[in-house]
């Protein structure tokens, strides 16, 4: 009669996977040569028929010798010691052994309750999320003949002479409606090509957001305007991966950007460029581009942030996308290098990109606006902290001029005249 499956599985977990005979360690299950394969063998230490080593040995009841309290597990070559020897290795010694190491098996996998410091650490957490400062108040809404597939039909429809240089025009086609912050009941506005402005509205922001679809919604458009905001700088967004990354300035040649340091100071490092090797000096088959992952996300009813997740994009050349069994590999292995203070650098670098070193960067949607802060969300916690963990980040706070003071000024002018434009509207 074969030992039962459950009888099984309590010897081989009692026993760790591990050979009990003293001294051997031997683990049973081999993993290194492909599909795992179990060398460990089941002994009885009272034989399982009468004629076998140790069979003669009374039982209460014969079912107990395929129970596990009658079987220990073995490497091959010590459960031929046992039986080849069974006036060495009786059931009294058998059973000892047993014991013995089930009892170590259960010590060395002991869970200890986690008793608290008594000393703990204040330190602040920096997010890698900014605040967003200001929404536009409204979302205009109109419909047209035009589907979600057609977007590159609407791209070439729209009027940018309606618009300033640094102006987004982000839309979104959904039910045969067309969705933007551009006031599209404007006569001049940059879609009047595509919906008639009398059939325009606006939604308030607030009543847009107020459902899942419309939080959806809401996110799209600002991510495309980010992507806007990106692309007049030569960083692209990569779709198949969700990231944006920097692109040559120039077939074949490295690229650089100048940042403001963590610390301070006027600095350049390469945001494309292509690894060489120490040896020779020569050009490895592959480039590397900084990339990160940009997204807006609504943490609460009234509060939202942009987040920054580093990257990296890999190319043959600078250009051509490299093969992708081998980019996840190589990015991993980048990014395993890159401890807190390493990443939070390079937080640091985008959004010093991003603002072009301003306490915040501005998304121009003609009458309206949505204003990031650079600053990092960050909270002071109390914990155990880490040994020796001691590299500080600074949450480099920028200070406005009088450009980025202007800006701000015309941006809030512009949401304040909008908020008095929606008050008479309510009067009326």
């Amino acid at each position: 009669m074969a030992i039962p499956h459950r009888e099984q599985k309590i010897v081989a977990l009692a026993s760790g996977g591990v050979c009990a005979f003293p001294d051997c360690g031997a683990k049973l299950v081999n993993i290194e040569a492909g599909e795992p394969t179990i060398v460990g063998e089941l002994a009885h230490i009272v034989a399982e028929k009468r004629q076998g080593p140790r069979g003669r040995e009374k039982l209460t009841d014969e079912a107990d010798r395929n129970k596990a309290s009658n079987i220990i597990l073995l490497c091959r070559e010590h459960h031929a010691v046992i039986d080849d020897n069974p006036h060495v290795y009786s059931v009294h010694v058998l059973r000892q052994l047993k014991a013995d190491h089930e009892s170590r098996m259960a010590a060395a996998t002991e869970t200890k309750p986690i008793t608290a410091p008594s000393v703990l650490v204040k330190e602040v957490v920096h997010s890698t999320l900014l605040r967003v400062s200001q929404l536009p108040i409204s979302v205009y809404s109109g419909p047209c003949d035009y589907t979600e597939r057609q977007k590159d039909a609407v791209r070439e429809m729209i009027s940018y002479k309606a618009v300033s240089t640094q102006e987004s025009v982000p839309f979104l086609l959904r039910e045969n409606h067309l969705f933007a912050f551009q006031d599209l009941t404007d006569f001049n506005n940059p879609f009047a090509k595509i919906v008639n402005p009398l059939d325009a509205s606006p939604i308030s922001t607030i009543d847009f957001c107020s459902d899942s679809e419309g939080r959806r919604r809401m996110v799209g458009l600002l991510n495309t305007a980010i992507t806007k905001h990106c692309g007049r700088r030569k960083v692209l967004f990569d779709r198949d991966h969700h990231r944006y990354h920097f692109v040559p300035l120039e077939s074949g040649v490295n690229r650089t950007e100048k940042y403001l340091t963590v610390s301070g100071r006027n600095s350049s490092r390469n945001v494309v460029w292509n690894p060489v090797k120490r040896s020779t000096g020569e050009g490895r088959p592959y480039w590397y581009h900084l990339a990160a992952g940009l997204s807006f996300h609504q943490m609460a009813d009234d509060e939202w942030c942009l987040s920054i997740r580093p990257e990296r994009h890999i190319t043959k050349d600078g250009e051509e996308p490299y093969n992708l069994n081998y980019v996840g590999r190589k990015v991993t292995s980048l990014k395993a290098r890159m401890f807190n203070d390493k990443y939070l650098e390079e937080v640091h670098f985008w959004r010093d990109f991003l603002s072009r070193g301003k306490p915040r960067f501005i998304l121009d949607f003609g009458k309206q606006s949505a204003i990031i802060e650079t600053e990092l969300i960050s909270i002071e916690v109390d914990w155990p902290g880490i040994p020796d963990d001691e590299i500080d980040f600074s949450n480099q706070i920028y200070d406005d001029d009088l450009f980025s003071f202007g800006e701000l000024q015309y941006a809030m002018g512009r949401f304040n005249e909008e908020q008095e434009d929606e008050f008479d509207e309510e009067e009326e």
